[in-house]
């Protein structure tokens, strides 16, 4: 009987770990996805003014500049917990490992932390400005 369940909990095992990793290679692609631009910001679930302001204010521009690109899915925005699964992967993927704001197309990667950090949450507009020059190169 030991056997038996000793058995079940292997094969067990082994599903599991292939669910995991067939999810992991679907990621995988989406970020590897060339056609799209993606705007990804990575955050803890901890977030101070100035976190929650990055978040906001890159939805803002985005909405402001780009809404019928966002609608079209030729930008595509994604706010990724770091502490949650989808958000360690796809870091691990982008090689980030903090609160980040990146401009992703194909092989080309923009990061764009310090202006998100320096000026969304006190100078706005001029982070919205930074945001759609950077975001102009890439489309």
């Amino acid at each position: 009987m030991k056997a038996i369940k000793l058995i079940f909990l292997l094969v067990a095992a082994v599903s599991l770990s292939d669910c995991n990793a067939q999810s992991t290679q679907n990621q995988k692609s989406s970020v590897a996805n060339t056609d799209e631009l993606q705007v990804y910001y990575f955050h803890f679930t901890k977030r101070c003014a100035t976190c929650n302001a990055v978040e906001t204010e890159t939805k803002i521009a985005l909405e402001t500049f780009y809404a019928d690109q966002v609608n079209e899915g030729i930008i595509a925005f994604t706010s990724l917990n770091l502490e949650e699964e989808e958000g360690k992967i796809i870091a691990d993927q982008l090689k980030v490992s903090g609160q980040t704001l990146l401009l992703v197309k194909g092989d080309e990667m923009v990061n764009l932390t310090n202006d998100g950090f320096m000026n969304a949450r006190t100078k706005p507009d001029k982070f919205h400005e930074i945001l759609k020059s950077n975001i102009d190169k890439l489309l």
